[in-house]
């Protein structure tokens, strides 16, 4: 009688299997990785949003205990701009200091301290009371080196009680005696900075917070706010941060806050950096939604 002795035969992959793996990997690895990215960019705007949305209400707050008088929208606190109660300080030594009467930090003293002290010595801040409701978490500048490492992702507009003005009658605490004038949708107008909330129409399309990446303007701090308009032309003057693919979180003026897709490519180029200026603004249905709700007096 014949018998069989079989052997089981050890092999390892051939090469035309390993290569098959390989491919499966890789596919797999550009399907999940683009995914990933969005999830991320999804998660930090969810917190963006709650950031905004506590922003609005403490400056709501504010207005509500200051007889509707508007928080001071800008960080200037000296020039033809200067802004009084004002929001956050620039980058301070001590959350204590007074840059009316104590010099803020120099350059060379830039630092995520002096930065958040700026943010502590705020009229806004015991309304806030977490410096890291002024960060996204989808801005990755305050990882750069200092003195670049900008800490603040978001800017108030400079029509609410901000900036956007040519000069006051006498000093930083008097009326706005010159207001700037802007060719706003083919119509000259005159750019009026609202003072109360009680002066605004619509607050619930009136944005109050942006964000704002001054880095890509080879920024070290984020100084005054966010401006349209410039050099009085329908056109983008500052422009919102890239931080959420292709939109953006926006805090309006009644408490509440929106993320906003941009559909215009101009716009994310213009927010990317690759290009330096909106080529052809005036039919950029981005800037035009912009526009709309920057003026808080329509």
């Amino acid at each position: 009688m014949l018998k069989y002795s079989c052997k089981a035969r050890n092999r390892g992959f051939t090469l035309i299997e390993l290569l098959v793996v390989i491919a499966i990997i890789a596919l797999l690895m550009a399907i999940i990785v683009p995914t990933l990215k969005n999830a991320k960019a999804l998660a930090s705007s969810a917190v963006c949003l709650s950031n905004q949305k506590n922003l609005c209400l403490a400056w709501v707050a504010y207005a509500d205990d200051h007889d509707s008088l508007i928080v001071g929208g800008s960080n200037y606190y000296s020039g033809t701009r200067s802004t009084p109660y004002r929001w956050v300080e620039p980058p301070l030594l001590e959350d204590t200091d007074n840059p009316e009467t104590t010099s803020p930090a120099s350059t060379s003293q830039y630092s995520l301290d002096t930065r958040k002290n700026g943010i502590r010595a705020g009229r806004l801040f015991p309304y806030t009371g977490d410096v890291e409701l002024y960060h996204c978490p989808g801005d990755r500048n305050n990882l750069n080196p200092e003195p670049k490492a900008v800490y603040r992702s978001y800017a108030i507009t400079g029509l609410m009680n901000g900036e956007d003005f040519i000069q006051r009658k006498s000093g930083r605490y008097s009326p706005i005696s010159q207001y700037r004038t802007a060719n706003v949708f083919g119509t000259a107008k005159l750019l009026k900075v609202a003072v109360k909330t009680t002066e605004i129409a619509s607050p619930g399309n009136k944005y109050v917070f942006v964000e704002e990446d001054v880095a890509t303007k080879n920024q070290n701090v984020n100084a005054g706010g966010f401006v349209l308009f410039g050099n009085g032309q329908h056109n983008w003057w500052d422009w919102p941060a890239y931080y959420h693919n292709d939109s953006s979180t926006l805090g309006f003026a009644d408490g509440h806050a929106e993320r906003k897709r941009w559909q215009d490519s101009d716009t994310v180029k213009l927010m990317r950096g690759d290009i330096g200026s909106d080529p052809d603004p005036l039919n950029n249905e981005d800037l035009a939604w912009m526009a709309k709700g920057y003026l808080p007096m329509r």
